[in-house]
């Protein structure tokens, strides 16, 4: 049986919404889904902990993150920065602050991240970057502005599998980042002990603490 946890055992204020404690899960792939997060991130073990007061929810949210953003027929750098692109532009510091062990490894650094918002006169970010940016922005702010300008871009750089599952990926991370906003949560709410996934001066200020 999971039960809730209070996180002011760690020193922290509860949330909108009550963490369930990790160590009440038993099911062996929710139980996974949570080692995971401590040791990757993206997702960090606060949402993965909210999200498992509904098990079928924790449940298909991991298969679709592994399926369309870690896997999937785009490759995982450019989904990495449409995801920030949108955390960023929602101003969700918790989602902001993190980073896919997947893309740092690939070569991704914060010097791209520090450009998504204005990438249109980057000179770090490639056209092909730039392109899959121009549909994250509309799908954030206004359907609209994906005219048949964008639309040609993306057509230029993408192959029509890829759009779609780069569409899916943003409007998923989207919604979920706007819904952890609204809760609240923080990092290091259930523990200071990794810092796994997190950006390194989000991941120094918890090691401070």
């Amino acid at each position: 049986m999971m039960v809730a946890i209070d996180c002011q055992a760690f020193g922290g204020v509860m949330p909108r919404i009550s963490y369930v404690d990790p160590a009440t899960i038993t099911d062996p792939e929710l139980a996974g889904f949570i080692e995971d997060s401590r040791k990757y991130g993206t997702p960090r073990v606060e949402s993965q902990a909210i999200r498992a007061h509904v098990p079928e929810v924790l449940r298909t949210f991991n298969r679709s993150w592994q399926a369309v953003f870690r896997e999937g027929v785009l490759d995982h750098n450019i989904k990495e920065l449409a995801r920030v692109y949108v955390a960023k532009t929602l101003e969700c510091g918790y989602c902001a602050g993190q980073r896919s062990h997947l893309a740092t490894a690939a070569g991704l650094t914060e010097r791209e991240f520090d450009e998504v918002i204005e990438f249109r006169q980057s000179t770090v970010l490639s056209e092909r970057e730039k392109a899959a940016l121009l549909l994250a922005e509309a799908i954030a702010w206004d359907p609209l502005m994906a005219d048949d300008e964008v639309w040609a871009k993306l057509h230029e750089h993408f192959t029509e599998p890829e759009i779609v599952e780069l569409g899916y990926f943003i409007g998923l991370t989207m919604g979920q980042q706007k819904f952890l906003k609204t809760l609240g949560i923080k990092h290091g709410e259930l523990g200071l002990d990794s810092t796994a996934g997190l950006a390194p001066d989000v991941a120094a200020a918890l090691a401070a603490r």
